[in-house]
């Protein structure tokens, strides 16, 4: 199972709606929030409540070829195949480290040569890739750059 892990600034800037156009991308991919309050009815995830360890996450959802959590904390925990970080609005306290820990950071540039590791550590085509980091605002360049 790969993980990608969608984290952001604060609420509000985008953070499901990414999921959502990942698990489009990448099929079979299961939507993961971590946060707290209720599930929220049609918002097409699975919830757990913060404090949910990695652990049972990936025990309860195995049979998935992608797992994409939507959570800053949980990258305390582990190092995902991929982190994404949205920018904007008021940062929560957890939003600096969990920017300090993306490959990638919403609404950026990215070079070639991240989108190509991108699909390699995913196992998943450049094309699809290549739209994971369209998704999340970024614009292509001829570069030849690596992921940070």
């Amino acid at each position: 199972m790969k993980t990608i892990v969608i984290s952001g600034a604060s609420s509000k800037v985008g953070k499901t709606t990414l999921a959502g156009k990942v698990c489009e991308i990448l099929p079979g991919a299961v939507h993961v929030k971590i946060g707290h309050g209720a599930i929220k009815p049609g918002m097409g995830n699975i919830f757990y409540p913060h404090g949910t360890g990695f652990e049972r996450i990936e025990a309860e959802n195995r049979g998935a070829p992608f797992l994409v959590i939507e959570s800053n904390g949980i990258l305390r925990e582990i190092d995902p195949d991929l982190a994404i970080y949205l920018p904007g609005g008021s940062p929560k306290p957890s939003a600096a480290e969990a920017a300090e820990k993306a490959d990638i950071v919403g609404g950026g540039r990215i070079g070639r040569g991240a989108i190509r590791e991108i699909a390699e550590r995913l196992g998943v085509a450049v094309e699809a890739a290549s739209s994971i980091a369209a998704a999340a605002g970024n614009v292509m360049e001829e570069t030849d750059d690596q992921l940070r």
